[in-house]
């Protein structure tokens, strides 16, 4: 059975607008699936114009509902859910504000949870439905510094072993996808900053990720290939929080 023939499969990409979630929706697409993208309104000009292009923001109830219907208007089954949009504000807990707090928690924890609720009739529609949530390495192992992501990423990992349980009658899988430092046009900048030397010495296989060493883990997860697994959690960091464990937690 292969992994990368999705040739049949409707798919929906949260943050698909740059990074990660782009060359993830690439991939499904490349491997035959009909892609769904979204980005917020501000990534207009980076998701680019289309009918299977939808515009929301995810820090919203409302926005969350904007997403569906136009889900829901385009397709009547959905096979692949990734629910990979996310926001970072690092604050330390003495100066992190409510209003950061909420606004990383409602678009990483709350509207994944929201989306996959939503769109249920339609995972259900599908043959053998499956949701990717895209959480971090970070979801377990804590960095000083950045209290509301790390929150909503471990967070979210609960939620996916939860929702794998209570969705695998209906046929629905539930996995997450957990990257290291990936090399996006965002994350260039602090890799530099810090010291691109540095992090190949903490990486136990001496590299910086690429947007590519995800892609095939989450073709895996998304097509049949993975019919037998749910509720599991996929580290995609090269080794980088078995170091971090055993040298120290970074500042």
């Amino acid at each position: 059975m292969s992994f990368d023939d999705l040739r049949g499969k409707t798919a929906l990409v949260t943050g698909s607008s740059r990074g990660i979630g782009a060359g993830l929706a690439d991939a499904l697409e490349h491997a035959g699936a009909r892609v769904l993208r979204h980005g917020p309104p501000a990534h207009a000009e980076l998701v680019g114009p289309g009918s299977d292009v939808i515009l929301a923001d995810l820090s919203s109830e409302a926005g969350v509902e904007t997403l569906s219907d136009a889900v829901k208007a385009r397709v009547d089954r959905l096979d692949v859910l990734v629910n990979n949009a996310g926001v970072e504000i690092p604050q330390r807990l003495a100066t992190l504000s409510e209003r950061e707090l909420r606004t990383v928690l409602d678009v990483n924890l709350v509207a994944p949870m929201l989306l996959a609720r939503s769109l249920l009739p339609l995972l259900r529609a599908s043959t053998g439905g499956s949701i990717v949530n895209i959480t971090s390495i970070h979801d377990d192992v804590p960095v000083a510094g950045n209290l509301a992501y790390m929150s909503s990423k471990a967070g979210l990992a609960g939620a996916t072993r939860t929702m794998a349980l209570e969705l695998a009658p209906l046929g629905i899988r539930v996995n997450c996808l957990a990257p290291g430092a990936i090399e996006t046009d965002m994350a260039r900048e602090a890799i530099e900053t810090m010291g691109r030397d540095k992090f190949e010495s903490w990486i136990p296989l001496g590299r910086v990720g690429t947007v590519d060493d995800v892609v095939a883990p989450l073709l895996f997860l998304a097509s049949d290939a993975s019919r037998y697994v749910t509720g599991t959690r996929l580290l995609v960091d090269g080794g980088y929080s078995l170091a971090l464990l055993r040298y120290g937690l970074l500042e």
